[in-house]
């Protein structure tokens, strides 16, 4: 990530800088840095001492301890529910110290810090959510214990086996998700941190070991890093049964170039989102929405908006706009960004500002109205583009592939919208003010992930078995002898 800088350790005669010690999660096992560790430096100065990959510890890495194949699944859901409590204690002792860590790390306010934590707890206590999401997403919530007779089959999942988690560094409860997911599925897992945030994988995986040092899941989660151009990564990601890899194109091209043939390749991003606002909609709401939904993650997310479409007045509508991303900034401060970051939106503004667009801008975020056309960058840092346009209809034209979520206000757009623009990429479309929150039964970047991270393994019923629309046992000789194969469905 930008500004996150892996770096080696001093060299001998070299002052050591001061750096706070950060362990990998190894099967449930603690690996503390040795004398010459990795140091991970942060844009606000902060620093974390991490150990190095080595091949004894990929070998153990390739070698889990145990599988979770024969671990019922509610009793994976009630372990993680009795996880999500601790997390729901605010004087828990690692839920303290991973908020103090985001605020050292990522320089987050003590509003955000607390809302990361919050959503590890709701995530991990919602144990009926837990199981709809495998009932939704697989056909039944019990498939991954039991064969589920469907039609003339019997069918039950298996986890694909060994799963790899190249995780983001711009949203930290992206690691939260992607591990319940593996757990869900019965997949053991490795989690490789970026740089830039490393807080979560570690904190959680040590989590575990807090109720049961010995249980199935805190036994089969590890959380480790290593540098992208790893030959000891690329190891790890070659014996992947499945990855899941977050991130920017780089991370999700690396992925399908390392892994083995037979593995699958779960990609979450690169996406951009934007909103459509109508000129009928309860602008109070909507630029409130369009604010919320920006000022999580400082639009590093996915599915954070950069854009505004509307035919409302523009000018009207930015300043209302303003209202609340001022508003915002005392509700959830902003959160430290790059250089890098800061530059990106620096320049953007100044660009548009020499194209003659409408600039207002201050320590809330910006907000700038222009054609669409002139948009070349869509930084962070609480930066939004109001694009006027004459027909709602229009937006279509800005939609590809790369589009995630749009929102809506009013929310009955969608019913004129949908059809054209998800036939043109769109994955997602929420009400404005909601683009954070995934709803059970919703699709990630246009996939249902539980199903690409188990294997369906059917029974299906026997010769003298009719099958449905049958009259007769299936003889396959016979039909194929007396020419009766067009007799197969009566």
């Amino acid at each position: 990530m930008t500004g996150h800088v892996a770096q080696p350790a001093p060299t001998q005669g070299q002052p050591r800088t001061k750096v706070k010690p950060h362990p990998f999660m190894v099967w449930g096992e603690r690996v503390e840095p040795d004398a010459e560790p990795r140091v991970l430096e942060f844009p606000n100065g902060a620093k974390a001492a991490v150990p190095r990959l080595t091949p004894a510890l990929v070998d153990r890495l390739l070698d889990p301890p145990t599988d979770l194949a024969d671990t019922p699944l509610q009793e994976i859901i009630a372990y993680l529910n009795r996880i999500g409590h601790l997390w729901n204690n605010e004087e828990y002792a690692r839920r303290r110290l991973y908020v103090r860590e985001l605020k050292r790390m990522h320089g987050y306010s003590q509003q955000m810090a607390d809302a990361e934590a919050d959503l590890i707890s709701a995530t991990l206590r919602a144990h009926g959510h837990l199981h709809d999401m495998v009932a939704v997403e697989l056909g039944h919530r019990q498939i991954m214990d039991r064969w589920i007779p469907r039609e003339d089959a019997e069918v039950r999942a298996y986890p694909r086996g060994r799963s790899v988690h190249i995780l983001p560094g711009n949203v930290p409860y992206s690691t939260t998700v992607s591990l319940v997911r593996a757990l869900l599925t019965k997949n053991t897992s490795v989690l490789k941190y970026a740089a830039g945030e490393p807080a979560t994988a570690v904190v959680l995986a040590q989590s575990f070991t807090d109720i049961d040092p010995g249980h199935p899941v805190t036994r089969s989660v590890s959380a480790v890093f290593w540098e992208r151009d790893s030959d000891l990564g690329r190891r790890i990601l070659g014996d992947a049964d499945v990855i899941c890899a977050w991130g920017g194109a780089e991370a999700v091209e690396a992925a399908y170039r390392t892994c083995s043939p037979e593995a699958v390749v779960v990609p979450y991003g690169p996406r951009r989102s934007f909103t459509v606002v109508g000129k009928d909609a309860d602008m109070a709401r909507a630029t409130r929405g369009v604010a919320h939904d920006a000022s999580m993650y400082e639009q590093r997310a996915c599915f954070s908006t950069h854009q505004v479409f509307t035919d409302a007045d523009p000018e009207e509508f930015a300043a209302r706009l303003q209202e609340e991303l001022v508003r915002y900034e005392g509700m959830l401060p902003r959160t430290s960004v790059t250089a890098d970051e800061a530059a990106q939106a620096s320049m953007e503004a100044a660009a548009q500002q020499f194209l003659g667009s409408r600039v207002r801008s201050g320590s809330w975020g910006s907000v700038i109205v222009t054609d669409p056309s002139n948009v070349t960058e869509l930084p962070p840092a609480r930066t939004l583009f109001v694009h006027p346009v004459e027909d709602l209809s229009e937006v279509a034209r800005w939609v590809d592939p790369t589009v995630q979520t749009i929102g809506l206000a009013p929310w009955s757009l969608h019913e004129e919208l949908r059809h054209e623009l998800a036939r043109r990429g769109a994955c997602r479309f929420v009400e404005a003010g909601l683009s954070p929150l995934f709803r059970l039964g919703g699709s990630h970047d246009g996939l249902q992930p539980l199903q690409l991270m188990t294997r369906m393994v059917s029974v299906e019923a026997p010769r003298l078995d009719h099958g449905k629309g049958m009259v007769v046992p299936i003889d396959q000789s016979e039909f194929l002898e007396h020419r009766r194969l067009r007799d197969l469905l009566m």
